[in-house]
């Protein structure tokens, strides 16, 4: 599933593209995937313009001229896709917006988790506010502590609820939990005071690394434009069971194990119990 760097680098390409164009047309083929129907936000989009692109955790929103917005989450294979109407066909499109200037925003969605759903803007707010702090916004060290130390679930299960912690999922909560050197099933209120601040820096860390190479595509994500990104090419432990661990001075092998009914990756002699 996209996380906080991956919908954050989809937001901002789409936020440099969207706002001024209009819509034209609305085509879909799975009316699963627009609430609370295809008509309804037909008849509250075609013909007005973007305003802005905005985001909360993993949920994006579309704003438009006449109040309206568009929540989208793209779930475990959403793609949200900014091309020109004679551009080839994309895989799995199950909705485009048809948009001024030969435009089109698709929407592609190969298991079809994901949904666009018409909202006002007391709904967008009501979202959003489900989340907890993000990393790069109103998360600071004080509440990070607050949060762990108010907790005895396992700490990559914390890391990972979006109540709590805004934007993080499995791909980064792996490998903050490596550089921080803290084992995924430690229970949060048993990290030290120094332990938390690494896992802090940690996290921050690489949610900063994803952002600048645009997100993790070892699968299914692609940027706005249909790039891969480039995180998955820095991977300290994820996806990587059975190799040897990247410290130097260690000669542990990265192990898998299922914490939350997620695939975890670490170091069993970096990241002991």
């Amino acid at each position: 599933m996209p996380e906080l760097p991956e919908v954050e680098t989809i937001r901002r390409e789409l936020d440099e593209e969207l706002p001024g164009l209009e819509v034209k047309d609305v085509i879909c083929k799975d009316a699963r995937l627009l609430k609370p129907d295809p008509k309804v936000i037909e008849n509250a989009i075609i013909g007005e313009r973007f305003l802005e692109v905005d985001r909360r955790a993993k949920l994006l929103a579309f704003r438009f001229t006449n109040d309206v917005n568009l929540l989208c989450h793209l779930r475990m294979s959403g793609r949200l896709l900014f091309r020109d109407q004679d551009d080839p066909e994309d895989t799995y499109v199950e909705v485009k917006l048809k948009l001024s200037e030969g435009k089109e925003l698709r929407f592609a969605n190969a298991r079809k988790f994901g949904y666009m759903q018409l909202a006002s803007d007391e709904e967008v707010q009501k979202a959003f506010a489900k989340y907890g702090p993000e990393p790069f916004d109103d998360l600071t060290l004080e509440k990070f502590k607050e949060i762990l130390g108010g907790s005895r679930a396992m700490i990559k299960n914390l890391l990972m609820d979006q109540s709590k912690i805004a934007g993080v999922g499995n791909i980064y909560a792996n490998d903050a939990l490596f550089l921080a050197k803290i084992h995924p099933e430690k229970s949060a209120n048993s990290l030290s005071a120094s332990q938390q601040v690494s896992l802090f820096e940690a996290l921050k860390k690489v949610l900063w690394e994803g952002l600048e190479t645009k997100g993790a595509s070892d699968q299914w994500y692609r940027t706005a434009h249909g790039e891969k990104g480039g995180y998955q090419e820095l991977f300290r432990v994820y996806g990587k069971a059975g190799q040897p661990c990247p410290r130097k001075d260690c000669d542990g092998r990265i192990k898998r194990i299922k914490v939350g009914g997620r695939g975890t990756f670490y170091c069993p002699i970096c990241q002991n119990k």
